[in-house]
């Protein structure tokens, strides 16, 4: 099956056991995911309360905006299972073309890919467990309650006890496993198809490389018609990805641009050592997961546009015409370089990595010279 490939080693199989793929009882997925959406429902109602108090709301709009990524990620794929699973299949299919060819140096790339992707998931689960168990600590070192997850239910003080060590402990042994169980395997699966997608690009080019003309017009121009439907098919990929991660991806920027501002400034605002520490714990895996997803949608428009290089540099000068249009064909639809876009609108590279930073930088600098009025 598809989630044995060890492209998507841990995550998929992970998923496959709570039953956020291929499930087959919905109450069971539904049951899990109600205490995390109802916590999140009382965190923005915390927020709303408290939104003139930005010691108060730091690190909670933090933890809110982590949960509400979550859902968003899991309500999408549930919603677009189908899609999802299609999606799987065809890299497996692919996978498999790869793995029984005969281009062992093809192959070769491809055997590079699972070991990436393993490395980045392990680094990924221990940044976000480290950050769960800092979040769950933080309240126990701290002189006045709050939880890890700051809630407000009407008519009911949740700091009161027993109530607050009845929330405590559903937060510590659901919500933040749920976090960790759902953002962090999208975020690895996400890089595992973004390298999966520089690797077939890195294959495209070896193969263009490594064509050379022998006289025989018939065997290139079959070769090379090969090779513009193996460009389609990456092409076709790249699209069929952005489909499936472009909202999540416009969602995850919207709130990480936005917490990314309010815990620098909480930074200056917070006196207390742990909040402090928490908040650059924060920002630290914040920008971690975005420049992993960033880099990686940024190497792909990169691997795109080498394309035509290896293209224009086939020995083309006596080839018939019909080859030359075929590599002209190539050449031209390689100009134009393949980009995952959040929203279908903001394109993933590293010059728009470098904006959000400096949008980020100067909605900081605004919120400061505001304070210090």
């Amino acid at each position: 099956m598809y989630y044995s490939l060890p492209l998507f080693s841990f995550n998929l199989n992970l998923w496959n056991v709570l039953g956020f793929i291929e499930f087959k009882r919905r109450e069971r997925v539904v049951a899990m995911m109600a205490i995390p959406c109802l916590v999140n429902i009382c965190q923005y109602m915390h927020l709303l309360k408290n939104w003139r108090d930005m010691s108060v709301i730091a690190i909670g709009l933090f933890m809110t905006a982590i949960l509400t990524n979550s859902l968003v990620r899991i309500f999408s794929v549930i919603k677009n299972q189908s899609e999802f699973v299609q999606f799987f299949k065809s890299i497996e299919e692919w996978h498999h073309e790869i793995e029984m060819g005969k281009d062992t140096q093809a192959w070769n790339i491809l055997k590079y890919v699972p070991r990436r992707t393993r490395m980045i998931s392990i680094v990924s689960f221990t940044l976000g467990s480290f950050s769960a168990v800092a979040s769950a600590l933080m309240p126990l070192v701290l002189k006045e309650r709050i939880l890890p997850y700051s809630l407000h239910i009407p008519l009911v003080d949740t700091l009161k006890s027993p109530l607050y060590e009845i929330l405590y402990t559903l937060q510590g042994l659901v919500s933040m496993p749920f976090v960790i169980l759902t953002y962090v395997p999208f975020t690895n699966l996400f890089i595992s198809w973004l390298t999966y997608g520089i690797s077939m690009l890195k294959i495209l080019r070896h193969k263009l490389e490594s064509l050379s003309y022998d006289d025989d017009d018939e065997k290139m121009l079959k070769q090379l018609k090969d090779l513009i439907n193996f460009h389609h098919r990456i092409i076709e990929y790249c699209q069929t990805l952005e489909n499936l991660v472009s909202f999540t991806c416009l969602v995850e920027l919207f709130f990480f641009t936005l917490m990314l501002c309010v815990l620098m400034t909480s930074f200056l605002l917070l006196d207390n050592l742990m909040s402090r520490l928490a908040s650059c714990i924060y920002t630290i895996c914040l920008l971690y997961a975005l420049f992993l997803e960033y880099w990686h949608a940024n190497e792909i428009s990169s691997e795109s546009l080498k394309i035509a290089d290896a293209a224009y540099n086939i020995n083309w000068n006596k080839s018939s015409t019909e080859v030359r249009k075929c590599i002209q064909i190539l050449i031209l639809r390689s100009q134009t370089p393949l980009k995952i876009r959040a929203g279908g609108i903001f394109p993933m590279t590293l010059e728009a990595f470098q904006s959000l930073l400096n949008a980020t930088y100067t909605y900081f600098t605004m919120l400061r010279g505001m304070m210090a009025k």
